[in-house]
């Protein structure tokens, strides 16, 4: 369907409450190496002063593979990968990272715990870069916009949110704008219970989906509904696909994938039992982490489910989810370095973060902001 454009400027000054903002903002360090942080959110982020600062500063580029299962108590687990390749600097281009566990509850929305990559608040901020929160002089006023740099988040009803990139082909419509997937990830942990509320919610007179379609968004909720939901030209299209990496999966159009200006062909058709195909590919990349995923998913169906179901323990989901890491040596598939992994519970309202690629230990917080150790 071909949905509208309101003028966001219009849209922002109009229909947004105006509060006094927080003065600053308490951070709290969780690991040793200072790439992952906690902070509970007291500020008015729907205020004028932070939705304007987003307009101006606001940025987004995740990659990422995402996928849903279930452990043997049959309760659903999101399951992501954030990857992105942040640099200290042009020239210095050690691999850096600033993910803040963020818990928000404002008055009257639910309240959410999700997971931000800090430093698309400002990608020039040497602060920001070389670790933040820590350094002498660091100004906590920057985080204000915070809430719209989340990559992933669940809220108290079990609706989890995901963005992830996808290509803009040449001659297709590009995003309106640059922080719309994150914008629209925060209205719908903030007002959505479920998946169909979420789907609902593509199109506001806030930001429509010709604003946030460099992403497509994958929702699960707590009965176990799930759906990729892509925006191409203003289009909406929602899939039924337990997997999504950073191609279009509502478009056969993969004769048109360029990498560099030249024109390739590169992914794996998967079909099924009967030999019809399982999946469309279109126009993007994450294909190598897509199959990855979804081969690994097929053993663990349960074909006693109508679905096909995936059961397996929380642990065999992480496995899965290593699988798919994006080292930090090259940017051979299109996107290096995975900064996170996550899995969220729908039921239990949880989330396990891994930090920078450390499996050996992971911070555990429930939808209330309680870090469980």
């Amino acid at each position: 369907m071909r949905l509208r454009m309101i003028s966001l400027l219009l849209a922002f000054t109009m229909l947004l409450p105006s509060f006094a903002l927080a003065e600053g903002h308490s951070v709290t360090k969780l690991d040793d190496d200072g790439y992952l942080y906690f902070m509970d959110y007291t500020g008015d982020y729907y205020g004028p002063h932070v939705i304007e600062s987003m307009r101006e500063a606001g940025i987004i580029d995740p990659g990422c593979s995402t996928f849903i299962t279930h452990n043997p108590e049959g309760e659903p687990l999101s399951c992501r990968n954030y990857d992105y390749p942040h640099r200290i600097s042009k020239e210095d281009q050690t691999l850096t990272g600033l993910n803040i566990v963020l818990h928000c509850k404002p008055e009257d929305k639910y309240e959410s715990i999700a997971v931000a990559d800090a430093i698309w608040c400002d990608p020039d901020d040497p602060f920001l870069r070389a670790g933040g929160p820590d350094q002498e002089g660091f100004d906590s006023s920057i985080l204000d916009i915070l809430p719209y740099e989340c990559m992933d988040g669940i809220n108290e009803k079990g609706l989890f949110v995901s963005i992830m990139r996808v290509d803009i082909k040449e001659g297709d419509q590009p995003a309106r704008l640059a922080a719309g997937a994150s914008i629209i990830l925060r209205y719908m942990l903030d007002d959505c219970a479920n998946v169909e509320e979420a789907i609902r919610k593509v199109d506001t007179s806030i930001v429509t989906p010709g604003d946030w379609q460099n992403c497509h968004i994958f929702v699960t909720d707590a009965e176990d509904r799930y759906a990729v939901i892509e925006s191409r030209n203003s289009d909406v299209s929602i899939i039924d696909s337990d997997v999504v990496t950073n191609f279009y999966l509502g478009y056969d159009d993969i004769e048109d994938y360029y990498k560099n200006g030249s024109l390739r062909e590169d992914a794996v058709t998967m079909n099924d039992e009967s030999g019809e195909s399982l999946i469309q590919y279109g126009f993007g990349h994450g294909y190598h982490r897509f199959i990855t995923i979804a081969s690994q998913l097929w053993r663990y169906r349960d074909k006693n489910t109508e679905d096909y179901r995936t059961v397996m323990p929380e642990s065999a989901a992480l496995v899965i989810l290593q699988s798919a890491v994006q080292n930090e040596y090259t940017e051979s598939t299109g996107t290096s370095m995975t900064q996170y992994s996550a899995i969220y519970n729908n039921a239990r309202k949880t989330v396990k973060v891994w930090p920078f690629q450390n499996y050996e230990s992971y911070y555990e917080f429930d939808v209330t902001g309680t870090i469980h150790h």
